[in-house]
């Protein structure tokens, strides 16, 4: 899609059918020879693909295993998670002098000795606070190896605003599910999410800066075997719809994405496999897409909020006012002994440590903007020290209408030219 992809070399060779042994049969005898005697596959549409994987954990190293072993030209994988001698049970793509180190940048440089023709990225950064949408509507899928709700939240509805598929996955001790979310249409995975769900989400939410931390002390109890058995679906789904919405390869049985808007259910410890069906909830918040988005020069490196609200207000006049991802800390405040600091972050980057009071060590109530206007003391803050991720779109509006300003220049600084 987006990103480059690299030539590979063909060699030409010929053979005898054992079943027909007169005649002599030409093919392409490369690394992907075999794979091309699948009746529906198409191993350029593989090779210009573009995949994101969220989570290099247990699920995330088979992912990223397998794409690599199918030639996948592009693999960006995001992971905030450090590597630790406990993970070495279930993660083949790390050893243990990769403990400390990051988890994406250890299971890229490992999967990239499984394929020099891939392409890998790192992206060492938390999927809920650090990717913005822009970076989901330049990959063809994603693929989700995440341990909660949160983190597969984010990703929702980063995906259904953007209109990019994306292949859950969950694993435990002994059962294992596997998902696929394709908008616009169908179920999310908002959708799924039962009562109970939502209350523990809202209880989190509730806390503000301290629900980032929350998602983190999370620990999934896993064996190698039952990761490779969903992750191996969740390739062979994702490998499916990427040849689906590229419209060049002929239809098959093995062809069709079975499990949009459905679930595949499998237990290790009696062997029970089914699926199940979703329906979409017609009310789901996760279903807006984003329209008129507008690609601009500016980078969260150097860009504002006021050159954010004087691109947009090219498009839509004066006196903008642009949404923020979530609420902006202007100050933190003090209800034991009355201190107050301003605090110019979004909530989602502020740890629980920093909303302490460095004086008395209570935690800290947040006066927040949910909004940017003209005017506010962070608008000459650079993007990146106010909290927000990398290629962000930003909804604003005036009085003459509404744009979604992405903050393009981001791509350059990820992926140089």
């Amino acid at each position: 899609m987006f990103f480059d992809s690299y030539p590979r070399s063909l060699q030409a060779s010929r053979f005898v059918s054992a079943e027909m042994p007169n005649i002599p049969i030409d093919i392409e005898e490369d690394r992907y020879s075999r794979l091309r005697l699948i009746s529906w596959w198409n191993q350029d549409i593989l090779r210009s693909a573009s995949v994101m994987v969220v989570g290099a954990g247990a699920l995330g190293n088979e992912i990223i295993k397998n794409l690599a072993l199918l030639g996948v030209g592009t693999i960006i994988i995001v992971d905030f998670d450090y590597v630790e001698l406990s993970n070495l049970t279930r993660s083949p793509l790390f050893r243990a002098r990769d403990e400390g180190k990051s988890k994406a940048q250890a299971a890229a440089s490992a999967a990239a000795a499984l394929n020099p023709d891939c392409r890998f990225i790192a992206l060492h950064a938390d999927v809920t606070r650090d990717i913005g949408c822009g970076f989901f509507r330049r990959v063809d899928v994603v693929i989700g190896g995440l341990d909660n709700r949160e983190a597969r939240l984010a990703v929702n509805r980063a995906c259904w605003k953007v209109g990019t598929p994306w292949v859950d996955g969950a694993v435990d001790d002994t059962r294992g599910i596997a998902r696929s979310f394709v908008p616009p249409d169908g179920p999310c995975y908002e959708c799924t999410l039962g009562e109970q769900d939502r209350k523990a989400m809202a209880i989190r939410e509730s806390c503000g800066f301290l629900a980032a931390e929350a998602y983190r002390r999370d620990r999934t109890p896993t064996t190698p075997t039952m990761a490779s058995i969903i992750a191996g679906i969740q390739v062979h789904e994702a490998i499916k719809i990427l040849h689906v919405r590229k419209h060049l390869a002929g239809p098959s049985d093995g062809l069709v994405p079975a499990l949009i808007g459905k679930a595949f259910y499998f237990d290790a410890a009696s062997y029970d496999c089914f699926t199940i069906e979703y329906t979409r909830n017609e009310d789901c918040l996760s279903h807006e897409p984003l329209d008129n988005i507008i690609e601009t020069q500016l980078d969260r490196q150097s860009s504002t909020l006021a050159d954010v609200a004087s691109v947009a207000s090219q498009y839509i006049g004066p006196d903008v006012t642009i949404q923020l991802p979530c609420e902006m800390v202007k100050a933190l405040v003090c209800n034991r002994c009355g201190a107050a600091e301003p605090f110019y972050r979004l909530a989602r980057s502020i740890s629980p440590e920093e909303a302490k009071c460095p004086s008395c060590g209570a935690v800290r109530v947040p006066d927040v903007d949910v909004e940017y206007t003209s005017g506010a003391p962070y608008e000459k803050i650079p993007l990146k020290d106010l909290g927000f991720g990398m290629m962000e779109i930003l909804p604003a509006t005036s009085r003459s209408g509404s744009v979604q300003i992405e903050i393009s220049k981001d791509l350059e600084l990820i992926l140089p030219v």
